[in-house]
C-alpha cells in the first residue's frame, strides 16, 4: 500500500508541475498585452493551483502505463494536462451556476472579479453583472486552453486528432450532463436511471476519457480501449455515488464540509431517487416535506437520514455502488492484449480507494 500511495503521489506532483509551467508559459505570453491580461492569467492560474486531486490527468498517464508499461514520454504530462484544465473551466462555471463563494478554501473566479469591481464603484449590480461576465470568459479560456494542451504536447498527428476528439466528447457529455441535472430538479418522471445518465455524461466521462487518451498515445488496440472505457464508465459512476452518500453522511471533519448540505438544498441525489422508488405513502410525503426545508432543525435532518435508511435507499445505493466498482473492475480482463499486470491492480488498488473513501 505504501508504495501504491508513493507512486500515486508522484505522479501527482509530476502533473502538478507541468501544469504550474503550461500556465506560467501562458502568463508570459500574454503579458505584452499589458497587465490586466497578466492578471486575468494569474487568476486562472491560481483557481487551478490551489488544490484539487489532480485524479483525471493521473488517469491519462495510468492509461498510458496499463499499455506500455513504466516507460512515459514526457510530452504525455504535458497531453494529460487537456482533462484536469476541462474539469476546471467546469467548475468554474458551476460555481457561477451555483452561486458559490469559496472553492478550494478561496474565492471563486466570479467572486474574485466582483471584488475587484466593487472596490471601484461601490454598486453591487455592477460588481454582480461584472464577475458574472469574467467567471464566463475564465471557463471558456480554460475549455479553450485544455485543447491547447493536446496540440501543445506535439504527439503524433493521428494520436493528437484522436486525443482532440475524446476531448471534444467529454466536453459535449459534460454540458449535455448539466443540462438532464438541471431539468431533473423539476421533472417527476426522473428515476435512479435518470441519474445514472446524468452521472455517467457529467461525472464518469472524464475517467473513462482520461484513461481513454493514454491508452490511445500507447496505441491501444481496439479492445485495450474499450476495457478502459467500461472501466472508467462504471467506477466514475461508482465514484459519485460514494460522493452522494458522504454528501448526507459523511465525517464533517473529514469531508471539510458540511454533510447536511445535500438535503438543505434538496438535491436530487441516488438516495433521494431511491426513496421515491421504495417508500411508503406516508414515508414520502414526510420526506418531501422535509427535503430542502427552509428552516429545517437538526433534528429534521437526522430524520431525512433515517428515512434513507428506513426506506432502504441508503443499503439500495450502497450494493448499486458496489456492483458497479466490481463490474467495472472486472472489466479490465477484456482487454486483449491483457494490460501491464503491475498497472492492472493499480487501477484496481485506485478504484478500490476512490470508491471507498471517507471524504
Amino acid at each position: 500500500m505504501t508504495d501504491y500511495l508513493d507512486s500515486l503521489k508522484g505522479e501527482i506532483v509530476a502533473v502538478t508541475k507541468t501544469l504550474d509551467k503550461f500556465f506560467s508559459d501562458k502568463i508570459e505570453q500574454v503579458t505584452h498585452l499589458g497587465p490586466w491580461h497578466k492578471q486575468y492569467y494569474t487568476n486562472v492560474k491560481e483557481y487551478l493551483m490551489r488544490g484539487g486531486k489532480r485524479l483525471r490527468p493521473v488517469l491519462v498517464i495510468l492509461g498510458y502505463k496499463a499499455v506500455k508499461g513504466d516507460t512515459v514520454p514526457d510530452n504525455l504530462y504535458t497531453a494529460a494536462l487537456c482533462v484536469e484544465i476541462l474539469h476546471n473551466g467546469s467548475l468554474l462555471h458551476d460555481d457561477l451556476i451555483d452561486h458559490d463563494e469559496t472553492r478550494r478554501g478561496g474565492k471563486t473566479f466570479h467572486a474574485t472579479y466582483h471584488d475587484i469591481n466593487y472596490s471601484r464603484t461601490k454598486d453591487e449590480k455592477e460588481a454582480f453583472d461584472y464577475g458574472m461576465t469574467m467567471a464566463i470568459l475564465g471557463g471558456d479560456s480554460l475549455i479553450n486552453l485544455g485543447a491547447s494542451a493536446i496540440t501543445a504536447a506535439n504527439l503524433d498527428s493521428d494520436i493528437s486528432a484522436h486525443l482532440h476528439h475524446l476531448y471534444e466528447f467529454a466536453f459535449q457529455h459534460l454540458v449535455d450532463g448539466v443540462l438532464l441535472e438541471m431539468n431533473m430538479i423539476t421533472d417527476e418522471t426522473a428515476t435512479t436511471e435518470t441519474y445514472l445518465q446524468m452521472v455517467r455524461m457529467k461525472t464518469a466521462v472524464l475517467f473513462d476519457r482520461s484513461l481513454m487518451m493514454g491508452a490511445a498515445v500507447a496505441r491501444a488496440t481496439e479492445s485495450q480501449l474499450n476495457a478502459l472505457e467500461e472501466f472508467g464508465i462504471k467506477v466514475g459512476k461508482a465514484f459519485q455515488i460514494q460522493d452522494d452518500i458522504l454528501g448526507s453522511f459523511g465525517d464533517e471533519e473529514k469531508l471539510g464540509k458540511s454533510s447536511s448540505g445535500d438535503i438543505r438544498e434538496a438535491k436530487k441525489t441516488m438516495l433521494v431517487f431511491e426513496v421515491y422508488a421504495k417508500a411508503s405513502p406516508e414515508q414520502r410525503k414526510e420526506f418531501d416535506n422535509l427535503l430542502g426545508k427552509a428552516d429545517i432543525t437538526e433534528k429534521e435532518i437526522e430524520r431525512v437520514r433515517d428515512l434513507f435508511r428506513e426506506t432502504g435507499a441508503l443499503e439500495s445505493t450502497q450494493k448499486k455502488m458496489t456492483e458497479l466498482l466490481t463490474s467495472g473492475q472486472q472489466a479490465l480482463d477484456k482487454a486483449e492484449p491483457a494490460l501491464d499486470s503491475k498497472y492492472k491492480e493499480f487501477l484496481i488498488g485506485l478504484s478500490d480507494f476512490l470508491v471507498q473513501r471517507d471524504f
